[in-house]
């Protein structure tokens, strides 16, 4: 029978299965006032983090908030699969009653892109999180 050799796990495999064990915490902190609920994303939106994304809005929106403020200030990077939980929070809270508004600062690199896709068109974007409480 032959010696089977097992090399060590990939550079990928290694990410992945870091990122299997992560939890909305990690990610994003929720603090909840009354009907609304604030949410501030920590790090990079992508395809990694946006099923927990969508799993923490929706257990939001399960418990009665309609109204949410994303804070992306300490976000620069956003793809695609990052998007997605936005775009489906605004659907279902819209559907709902609720809004979302996005904080992200001028010169932001997501601003920036939001900007330029005229996503900024579909969300309510302020540029700081004391304005976005005075709207709330």
């Amino acid at each position: 029978m032959p010696f089977a050799r097992h090399s060590p796990p990939s550079t990928h495999e290694r990410n992945w299965s870091f990122m299997l064990q992560r939890t909305i915490r990690d990610i994003a902190a929720t603090e909840r006032l009354g009907n609304t609920a604030i949410v501030t994303v920590r790090e990079r939106m992508g395809l990694f983090n946006a099923p927990l994304l969508m799993e923490a809005f929706d257990g939001l929106l399960q418990d009665g908030v309609i109204n949410f403020i994303v804070d992306l200030s300490p976000v620069r990077v956003i793809d695609a699969d990052g998007d997605y939980p936005l775009l489906h929070l605004l659907k279902t809270a819209q559907a709902v009653g609720g809004n979302v508004t996005l904080v992200c600062p001028p010169g932001n690199p997501v601003r920036i892109f939001y900007e330029m896709m005229r996503l900024d068109t579909l969300f309510d974007m302020v540029d700081s999180l004391d304005t976005a409480l005075e709207h709330a």
